[in-house]
């Protein structure tokens, strides 16, 4: 009896996760909800263990203790177990003993159990024996990614290296990576969830991975899938291609069930298997590969194959009244399915050509059989020619000699009403041969790379592609959306189907094709679109969201509690698939990591061995101390460099995982609101649970962000006025000491309490405790930005002044005007950089666009004056614009002018003589410049037309200074009633000032083009 009591005691101790004591349910709603009730008390003082960087702020809960991370604890009991019997060092199966129940593994399960080894060697499935270590027995604290219970505070890890033998994972779930750390409960994670990022990125040392011989390459190829089933589809047809030469049939049907639960609709694989089944007489599974693959599967290349089986399996030349109605049905299934893609072209010929053959009568001839086939042909025709194919144009000319032969009277009159369905489908098939060009239509899908990484430009050029043709089907091209809509809906999804073939692993693009669905009152296809999404991408936030979004908004759940309950189970389904697969790739990023790490450790003992043994020799005495002392530095040396590379991967990992744990934190808090607005408040381990029991259940598996805190607070607060708000942000200060961001929502909470006192406090101990640290002062800068335009608002001057004089002290780099400026502005208006207009002429002055603007003289020589040139200029009473001032000729900045006055001197270049074209083009090149002259000659002869009369000098100024019409951005001028009101204005005659002659005649002089000036002065010359 002690030793069972001791056994238990020892369980208990090794897994203290494993039995969570439920807190008692809230029985009356009006009863105070202390959040602190499912949540342990934290220790009294609680030191930070995060870093200066927010990504390592935020990537869990603390760690509760203040000397380490990682405490020794004492080992588990060990159970006695039976030894399995062993012959050579295998395993010896006696089917008299007694067997545990396996759980049978599912299809698309891996067929090696790489999560551990046993103290003896396993064979794997090529009969190679795995390398083994020998175990050890390590028992840690989980510092960092602690699920929250309400019995115990501290979660153990137990890191055992003899775990047990355990199944295959399930199909989808993907298979785990050979590591050597065995969690026993849910609550116990491997060891690098308790490394802190104040502990050195030393791992504990676990068992070296399982290593294969290099000719084992059928277990290498089974690695390679269990470590990446979505990514490494190499290994899937590698391994497909070893099995079938080595004539292993019955594997590669296996491997095959597998392949396909991943990659459901890679067409191409499907009909590489049925022509391999096909190859060996199995018609049997050729049938139900069929009824497996076809229906999911819209390519052209695998119904193909499936009409010629059946014409193989229903031979027209022995029985051919019993094949024909067969075959007929088969195209008429097959067509109807896809008939529209424009790659059915083949398909549409050969059922005419079937149907000339295999139907009975005679083209043209008179009984009712030759009318019957004369009548199928052309309703076929006409369906064909409809349709924009890569044979559109073939059909249309078989079409036209099918009518034509028959009767060319009724023909031309067929031939006429079928044109313009053939010409939109023409026209249709020429875009589409724009459009589809660079298009992949693989269908054998991959991951899309991440972004700045190799094949993400091609991934996404194939995603804007596929977009484009959407969209351009979308359209309605063939004006079919009105008139025959079931048709249009037929052709959006086809293609939407044929999209998410090579994008079957971009969720955005299944969202968009349920949306279409449901926009255009189609919910059976939008549902399924979505649970196909959901099983290619179980990962993906946006297609969870958006199914749970669908339940939610389905009216068919009864009212009361019970349909709450139903209804919120309903919506919680895409959820908790969700975030299992979720926590699921956060263990295997962690196992990821751990192996990652041995591998790196052991190619540098591999090294470190390789030098060694290169160095032993005889050597001399004297050389003993200089080669010590080289040895020891070079060994400093690469450890340096392995903990470098350590820490690297570490980083990495943990960047990745932080991720994860923000999707983790978003998908309950979608959860949280989801449950809120279907079961309201509810209470943990209530019924209706609600948005509480949600709230405590997300603590309890942990990997929480402070995200999830402060919207349970906010729901509380906004929803119910509830003052367990205030509990919850006084809990996640805790939990969460230097996460800026949190202790900014806090004290926002505080102020709209009007708990200013409090507020401030929060703000003095973030503050206090990110500056004692330089790398963490950057993240302070929220806070005090946040507190600066409180105080500036309703503060007094003494804290504002005290406030800008530490922000001065902590970001010397921000100016201390805009700073300033800040307290004095608002989110739409700031009256500090507004400068008022004082005066209109001296602030407002027209930018005058006529002007030219000077030009720049040459800094290399100095501007040689020019002589003034002799400009023949219009009479100033018929030009209504003042002459252009004549620029001054400057030499080049980059070489001056030669001296052209030298006869020697030779111009740079020579100007050559236009080059005649030659052929037609010259010729009408030719011809349209003889024309041209002629015009030429015929306006030289005809009497020219009077000038119009010059406009009054002061409407010509008044037009000159007027700018255009794209400068006026309020008032426009509307040129029509500008010229009226200038026809109709009527000007007082111009009076000639005192002392002043009129204007005489224009007479040329020499030297003078606008005549000699007048005898009065220049006053009359000039007008008044």
């Amino acid at each position: 009896m002690d030793s069972e009591l001791a056994f238990l005691e020892a369980q208990k101790e090794s897994d203290p996760a494993g039995d969570y004591t439920p807190a008692a349910p809230v029985e009356d709603d009006d009863a105070e909800y202390d959040p602190e009730a499912l949540i342990p008390q934290p220790a009294e003082s609680m030191p930070s263990s995060r870093s200066a960087s927010m990504a390592q702020s935020a990537t869990g809960t603390p760690a509760p203790t203040e000397a380490g991370q990682l405490k020794p604890q004492p080992a588990p009991a060990a159970t006695t177990s039976k030894q399995p019997r062993k012959l050579g060092g295998f395993v010896v199966e006696s089917e008299d003993e007694d067997e545990a129940p396996e759980s049978k593994p599912e299809a698309g399960a891996a067929m090696l159990s790489t999560n551990g080894m046993s103290g003896s060697p396993q064979r794997s499935l090529t009969h190679s024996p795995n390398n083994t270590l020998p175990p050890s027995n390590t028992t840690v604290h989980n510092a960092q990614d602690m699920g929250q219970s309400g019995v115990s505070h501290f979660t153990s890890v137990a890191v055992n290296d003899t775990p047990s033998v355990q199944p295959p994972a399930a199909a989808g779930q993907g298979s785990l990576l050979p590591s050597a750390t065995n969690t026993s409960g849910p609550g116990q994670l491997s060891t690098a969830s308790a490394r802190s990022s104040t502990v050195p990125a030393t791992p504990i040392p676990t068992a070296a991975p399982s290593t294969r011989l290099p000719q084992d390459r059928v277990g290498i190829l089974e690695d390679r899938i269990a470590e990446d089933p979505r990514g490494d589809i190499e290994a899937w047809l590698t391994l497909v291609d070893e099995l079938r030469k080595r004539h292993k049939i019955d594997e590669v049907r296996s491997l095959y069930d597998r392949f396909f639960k991943v990659f459901p609709t890679a067409a191409e694989q499907w009909n590489d298997f049925v022509n391999m089944e096909l190859g060996l007489d199995e018609l049997n599974r050729v049938e139900r590969l069929f009824e497996r693959s076809i229906t999911t599967n819209p390519n052209v290349n695998l119904w193909s194959t499936y009409i010629n089986y059946i014409r193989r399996i229903h031979n027209m030349n022995e029985d051919a009244e019993k094949a024909r109605p067969v075959i007929t049905q088969v195209y008429e299934f097959v067509l109807e399915n896809i008939g529209i893609d424009v790659a059915s072209g083949r398909i549409w010929l050969d059922y005419i050509e079937f149907l000339k053959s295999g139907l009975p009568g005679v083209l043209g001839g008179t009984n009712w059989q030759d009318m019957q086939k004369m009548d199928t042909l052309r309703k076929v025709y006409q369906r064909a020619i409809a349709v924009p194919t890569n044979a559109t144009m073939e059909i249309w000319r078989e079409y036209d000699r099918f009518e034509l032969h028959l009767n060319k009277a009724t023909g031309r009159k067929h031939l006429q009403e079928q044109s313009p369905f053939y010409m939109t489908a023409r026209s249709a098939n020429n875009v589409l041969e724009n459009i589809t060009k660079g298009i992949s239509r693989s269908t054998l899908p991959k991951l899309p790379p991440v972004q700045g990484f190799e094949g993400y430009e091609e991934y996404m050029t194939q995603v804007k592609l596929w977009k484009h043709w959407l969209q351009w089907e979308k359209d309605d091209p063939l004006m079919i959306k009105e008139d025959r809509r079931q048709l249009y809906n037929q052709r959006v999804i086809y293609l939407y189907k044929q999209a998410l073939m090579p994008l079957r692993f971009w969720p955005e693009l299944w969202y968009e094709a349920a949306e279409w669905c449901f926009q255009n009152e189609l919910e059976k296809e939008g549902n399924e679109f979505l649970a196909q999404g959901i099983e290619a991408n179980p990962e993906s936030c946006l297609l969870a969201f958006k199914q749970a979004h669908q339940i939610e908004l389905r009216g068919d759940f009864d009212d009361g509690d019970a349909g709450a309950v139903r209804k919120g189970e309903a919506v919680r389904a895409p959820f908790t698939r969700l975030l299992d697969e979720l926590y699921e790739l956060t263990n295997k990023l962690k196992k990821r990591e751990e192996l990652a790490i041995t591998r790196t450790r052991d190619a540098f003992a591999n090294q470190s061995a390789e030098d060694t043994a290169r160095g032993d020799g005889p050597q001399n005495d004297d050389e003993d101390q200089d080669e010590e002392a080289e040895k020891q530095k070079r060994q400093k040396e690469k450890d340096e460099a392995l903990q470098n590379q350590i820490k690297g991967i570490s980083a990495g990992f943990n960047a990745q995982i932080l991720t994860l744990k923000k999707l983790i934190s978003h998908a309950w808090i979608a959860l949280m609101r989801s449950m809120r607005r279907i079961q309201g408040k509810g209470s943990p381990g209530g019924s209706p649970p609600g948005f509480r029991g949600i709230f405590a259940e997300s603590r309890k598996r942990g990997k929480l962000l402070s995200d999830v805190y402060v919207v349970s607070a906010l729901i509380e607060h906004h929803c119910y006025q509830d003052p367990a708000a205030t509990k919850i942000f006084d809990r996640g200060m805790k939990l969460f000491p230097d996460d800026e961001q949190f202790a900014l929502e806090y004290i926002k909470h505080l102020i709209k309490l009007n708990d200013v006192t409090n507020a401030r406090a929060v703000f003095e101990t973030v503050v206090n405790r990110l500056t004692q640290k330089p790398e963490a002062i950057p993240r302070t800068k929220p806070l005090f930005s946040f507190f600066h335009d409180y105080e500036s608002q309703y503060g007094d001057i003494n804290q504002i002044v005290k406030l800008e004089k530490r922000m001065n002290d902590l970001f010397p780099e921000d100016p201390q005007l805009a700073r300033f400026a800040k307290r004095f502005s608002t989110p739409t208006f700031d009256p500090t950089v507004v400068r008022p207009i004082i005066s209109l002429k001296a602030q407002m002055k027209p930018i005058l666009l006529n002007v030219a603007p000077a030009v720049v003289p040459s800094v290399e020589e100095p501007v040689a004056p020019q002589p003034p040139m002799p400009v023949t200029r219009p009479s100033p009473t018929y030009s209504p614009r003042m002459p252009p001032a004549s620029i001054p000729v400057t030499h080049s900045p980059k070489r001056p002018f030669e001296d052209m006055d030298n006869e020697l001197a030779q111009p740079r270049k020579i100007i050559r003589g236009e080059s005649p074209l030659k052929g037609a083009a010259g010729r009408r090149l030719d011809a349209a410049r003889r024309n041209l002259a002629r015009a030429s000659e015929n306006m030289a002869h005809m009497p020219a037309a009077p000038l119009p009369p010059p406009l009054p000098r002061e409407l010509t100024f008044l037009l000159s200074i007027i700018p255009g019409a794209k400068h006026y951005d309020l008032v426009h001028f509307n040129p029509q009633k500008l010229v009226a009101v200038f026809q109709g204005l009527q000007l007082p005659p111009s009076m000639p000032p005192q002392n002043s002659t009129p204007v005489p005649p224009v007479q040329q002089h020499p030297g003078n083009p606008w005549g000699p000036p007048p005898t009065g002065g220049m006053g009359g010359y000039y007008g008044r």
